[in-house]
């Protein structure tokens, strides 16, 4: 019931050189060369470039937004700027085991 298989391996299995079963692809052709079509990021990019009628962007007026509320005391808005502009702060966590200290 077992085909006999055109493809040649060595005795530990793996393929022999030059071996072509099992190629996908030509040589230098690449898979994907469009990237991922319509990926909610790219969606938001093209928005975002988007001029509205006074001549600013839609992503600067999001941001100018952000500053507004930051401004205005919350403290969303603020964590939001400051993580972008400044970089997250390092979180560092002490763990303990039977009395002796862990760092992380």
């Amino acid at each position: 019931m077992s085909k006999k298989s055109a493809v040649k391996r060595r005795s530990n299995g793996q393929f022999v050189k030059g071996n072509k079963e099992g190629q996908k692809f030509e040589p230098n052709n690449n898979a994907n060369p469009n990237g991922r079509l319509g990926a909610l990021s790219d969606i938001i990019n093209d928005v975002f470039k988007e001029v509205e009628q006074d001549g600013k962007s839609k992503k600067e007026k999001m941001i100018r937004k952000a500053y507004d509320m930051a401004v205005r005391g919350n403290m969303t808005a603020i964590h939001y700027l400051s993580d972008r502009t400044e970089g997250k702060s390092k979180e560092i966590r002490e763990v303990t085991h039977k009395d002796s200290l862990i760092i992380e």
